[in-house]
């Protein structure tokens, strides 16, 4: 402890001035107080004690006179005691809405797992995310798994244990799975394909009509064509030739040529067969191998049947027949040549 003794000044150094405090008597030697009586130390700790004040503003005296320390504890009252405090409630006092919720604000994250493997988060460019990002599947366990929309009120999908899974369009349901396959409900397409919704009748078979629709047809008349024709018109002075292209099938059965005006029309394979035929003379027929299809020679507006039919075909092949036709009307004439054909080559 500290003790304020008196001055020294002036005073004699034989050791009879003399201090007492607590019950020790110092005296003085001209350089330093030394403690003087009989079984009397500085060091003595029955001669001091400790009055403690009920809590308040923390504090500690001493009385020099007495020896006596005064300790005033804090008032801790208001500190937590022990513990009360729930999750529900601390959340309750740290979130902003003010419900007992786990809040994490935009683009931040929880994270499970030693490499966070496992991570729920939400942004304000890519919305809400459920992430695995490490080793192994994402596996969601439960007895019946609904997935729905943001208010709870429109079913996206199902998944049920022993049950159906099914996907819904706008609440009503379009894929449901069964214990034999699948049930779809409403248009399928796949591959391109837009499926019938009805069922065909006895006989039937699902045909295509090459621009992507597929519907019930008769399987009787199922790669069966009729008879189409093909027309041209060119003016034509008399006498001279010109060289025309008829749109047809690549690969057909020829039935028939017609012609407006007295006409000699020969068809060929190819544009090269067409140019080297050009010379020969009416009268000489064409060489076998030439790239000659067939030919007519008419004297007027009239059809020529091709008697047994003739197959006729583009060598490229295109859906286009070349042909050279003659005007022989005696004057510059308007010529049409039409062919009656039957497709065999799609």
């Amino acid at each position: 402890m500290a003790i304020n003794f008196p001055s020294t000044a002036g005073q004699p150094t034989n050791g009879s001035y003399t201090y007492t405090v607590a019950g020790i008597t110092y005296s003085w030697n001209g350089s330093s107080w030394q403690a003087a009586g009989a079984g009397a130390s500085a060091t003595d700790t029955t001669l001091f004690s400790v009055n403690t004040n009920p809590a308040g503003s923390a504090a500690l005296s001493y009385n020099n006179s007495t020896g006596a320390f005064t300790y005033t504890p804090p008032d801790l009252s208001g500190y937590l005691a022990s513990e009360s405090d729930t999750l529900s409630t601390v959340l309750g006092r740290g979130n902003l809405s003010g419900a007992n919720d786990i809040e994490i604000a935009d683009d931040q994250s929880i994270k499970f797992g030693a490499s966070f493997d496992l991570q729920i988060y939400h942004t304000s460019t890519a919305g809400s995310n459920i992430r695995e990002n490490g080793f192994g599947p994402l596996n969601i366990w439960g007895t019946d798994i609904n997935i729905l929309d943001s208010t709870g009120t429109e079913t996206k999908a199902t998944f049920s244990t022993g049950g159906a899974c099914t996907l819904s369009f706008s609440g009503a349901t379009k894929f449901e799975t069964t214990t034999s396959g699948a049930t779809i409900t409403g248009a399928l397409t796949a591959g391109g394909l837009t499926y019938p919704t009805s069922n065909g009748n006895i006989g039937q078979a699902l045909i295509g009509d090459g621009a992507g629709n597929i519907a019930w047809g008769d399987v009787a008349t199922v790669g069966l064509k009729s008879r189409s024709t093909a027309s041209v018109t060119q003016s034509i002075a008399s006498n001279a030739a010109a060289n025309v292209s008829i749109s047809t099938a690549k690969g057909f059965v020829l039935y028939s040529i017609e012609t407006s005006h007295a006409a000699w029309v020969t068809l060929y394979a190819d544009t090269a067969s067409r140019t080297a035929d050009a010379s020969r003379a009416e009268t000489t027929d064409p060489t076998p191998g030439s790239g000659v299809l067939s030919e007519v020679i008419t004297t007027g507006a009239t059809t020529q049947l091709i008697t047994p039919g003739a197959i006729c075909f583009n060598s490229s092949p295109t859906a286009t027949t070349y042909a050279k036709v003659v005007n022989k009307s005696g004057s510059t004439s308007n010529v049409t040549v039409t062919l009656t054909y039957l497709q065999i080559e799609n």
